[in-house]
């Protein structure tokens, strides 16, 4: 004799089938996955007016796309455009933005996986960089890695501005030449490899794993782990690099931001327009809190936020969150 069937047993495959096919469990009644599935109708249908608006394999301008479309639209219309190629040189090309090609490690489990998987890097501060950089002037990209912040710069700098790009990790620095030549940005864009430092040495040793291939000249090193190894490259202060006015600065420099910032206060006194995108992180600092006070002495604190807008911020505030991205100047921010 078969046990009785419980009242939620029954009717339970009928049940799981409308939920699947996105009807309603009873009447008046709307099933999650019914929910789900005009949450991605909508998705789909952005896309499509956005493939139609700039073409289905590039993007026209990424500054435009993101003045045009809200975050969401923005990062499914990257996202529709991601395309991987691994290579044998322990490589992965990728399109970025939409538009850019980029060689990445394939063994960096850092910053890779987001380029590879999604398209873009750090929303919040890709939009605040369109809106926060402008035709014909002059950009810094201090560690400079596989190039996306260096491409972006020079897109919106244009043919009459310049960045200059500045990468010590010999592997990334190679990877970083092929992909600003892979992009046409020769012209626009000056790499070089050197650690912005407090003061100019002619070789200065500095962390660096070895990953890609194991020997010939590619043998080089990796960013963003900790380790004992090391690579050896010249340093030199931004002050010394070369004479002019200087609008924007990136320092995300993995512990040698003091020494960067130390070595620039000449480009702060002489470009009264500067602006600073810092990753600041109070564990790489001997003294967080002396720190802070030096920068405040000369630039309202303000930290981008995760909607990309740059807002105060106290030193105390500062200490208690640990690290922030700080947008450094006495120009107000857009």
């Amino acid at each position: 004799m078969q046990p009785p069937i419980a009242p939620r047993q029954q009717n339970f495959f009928k049940r799981l089938f409308a939920k699947l096919l996105g009807q309603a469990s009873a009447p008046g009644q709307a099933s999650g996955l019914f929910h789900m599935r005009t949450e991605l109708a909508l998705l789909q249908s952005s896309v499509a007016k956005l493939n139609s608006a700039y073409g289905r394999r590039d993007v026209a301008s990424v500054k435009a796309l993101l003045a045009s479309t809200n975050r969401r639209d923005f990062e499914a219309a990257v996202r529709d455009r991601v395309h991987t190629v691994p290579l044998p040189d322990a490589t992965v090309l990728c399109r970025v933005l939409g538009r850019y090609k980029l060689y990445v490690d394939a063994n960096d489990r850092s910053m890779a996986p987001h380029l590879m998987m999604e398209g873009y890097w750090q929303y919040w501060i890709t939009a605040f960089l369109c809106r926060n950089l402008n035709r014909g002037e002059t950009a810094y990209d201090l560690e400079a890695g596989y190039g996306y912040y260096s491409l972006l710069m020079s897109e919106l700098v244009g043919n009459d501005g310049r960045v200059v790009a500045l990468e010590y990790n010999p592997w990334l620095f190679q990877l970083l030449r092929r992909n600003i030549a892979l992009n046409g940005r020769d012209g626009i864009v000056v790499i070089q490899r050197l650690v912005a430092a407090s003061k100019a040495a002619a070789a200065r040793e500095l962390p660096a794993a070895l990953t890609g291939p194991a020997t010939g000249i590619n043998q080089a090193a990796q960013f963003r782990r900790i380790t004992t190894d090391t690579c050896v490259a010249p340093a030199m202060t931004l002050d010394g690099l070369e004479p002019g006015n200087t609008d924007l600065v990136r320092v995300s420099a993995l512990g040698l931001e003091l020494g960067a910032l130390e070595g620039m206060t000449g480009v702060m006194d002489r470009s009264p327009s500067l602006r600073i995108i810092l990753d600041f992180v109070a564990s790489r600092c001997a003294d967080p809190e002396a720190t802070l006070k030096v920068l405040a002495q000369r630039f309202p604190l303000r930290f981008i936020d995760w909607d990309s807008q740059a807002k105060p911020i106290t030193i105390e505030e500062l200490l208690e969150r640990g690290e922030a991205t700080l947008f450094l100047s006495q120009a107000e921010p857009r």
